[in-house]
């Protein structure tokens, strides 16, 4: 996939997003389970704010992140499809050496 010139860069850059998307996960866990104990020291309810403030981080940095990269104008469906075929091409000519 490295020596792809067309979806190689864009597939990169989705990884990249996705990472800062983590990060956003990460931070709106911890913080929302964070006041969530704080002020109510009760377990369920940090633990179902620790499960919204992932997602609602999550989707908060992928959308930073696809601003950032501009991932909008860039196929990454595409890229990940083909990416997915070179895997699927890879695990079988593997599979077909061990036979």
């Amino acid at each position: 996939m490295a020596s792809d010139s067309v979806h190689g860069p864009t597939l990169k850059t989705a990884r990249e997003a996705t990472n800062i998307a983590l990060a956003g996960g990460a931070i709106g866990a911890i913080s929302t389970a964070g006041f969530a104990w704080k002020y109510s020291r009760s377990l369920h309810g940090a633990g179902l704010s620790f499960v919204a403030g992932a997602v609602f981080g999550w989707t908060f940095g992928q959308e930073i992140a696809n601003h950032w990269y501009q991932l909008y104008r860039l196929d990454t469906m595409a890229a990940q499809v083909k990416f997915l075929e070179w895997w699927e091409k890879q695990v079988s000519e593997a599979v077909l050496k061990l036979a």
